[in-house]
């Protein structure tokens, strides 16, 4: 009788477990992780970036970053939030861009061929270029405007230094002209792809 109840209480809870996770995040939880990601990028570029060259973080698994993460929250004098951020980064950035868990979006493969005219200046796409760019933690690596990390180049001027198309090709397959490269390939559209472009060519040259 007693382990018939328990199986059933057992059965019960998985069940429940299996609703909440299929359940919708609410957007204050979607706003938070992307927060969290985004300070986690900074935190990995200013921290990690003092003794190390920062690796890519497709190069470890998720459970490689978490045993890392504690280590070097020892070594490095981390607080407990800092190494939650960066892992919060790391492993958003480790994961397939299509079936990433917590930012609330199914992100199509585009084509590593994109190709186009001249940017968009219409605000609205320069608007949403400048959110992703907030939502994609791009500060965590690159100076933008008058802040950011300096493991990846400046993007103020890349347009015009680069092009649009190469930027373009970057965007969809960050590894295309540098096999070592350590930029995540976040699975971006089309669409995200000419939205960031529109905002990158607003950026200026000054370093």
């Amino acid at each position: 009788m007693m382990r018939n109840q328990l199986k059933q209480a057992l059965l019960s809870s998985a069940l429940g477990l299996g609703v909440a996770l299929t359940l919708p995040r609410p957007p204050a939880a979607i706003a938070q992780q992307q927060a969290s990601v985004t300070e986690g990028a900074r935190v990995y570029g200013r921290m990690c970036g003092r003794c190390h060259n920062p690796r890519s973080p497709l190069e470890r698994s998720d459970r490689d970053w978490v045993t890392i993460a504690n280590h070097m929250r020892v070594r490095a004098n981390l607080t407990g939030g800092q190494v939650r951020d960066v892992l919060a980064f790391l492993q958003a950035s480790n994961s397939d861009p299509r079936e990433r868990v917590g930012l609330g979006e199914t992100v199509p493969q585009p084509s590593p061929e994109v190709r186009g005219g001249p940017p968009s200046t219409d605000p609205a796409t320069v608007a949403r270029g400048k959110e992703l760019v907030a939502q994609k933690a791009c500060v965590g690596c690159h100076v933008i405007e008058n802040t950011g990390g300096q493991i990846g180049p400046s993007l103020n001027g890349v347009v015009q230094r680069r092009g649009a198309d190469f930027v373009r090709r970057k965007l969809a397959d960050p590894t295309f002209n540098n096999a070592t490269s350590m930029m995540p390939n976040f699975g971006l559209s089309a669409e995200e792809i000419e939205a960031l472009l529109a905002y990158l060519a607003t950026l200026g040259s000054g370093r």
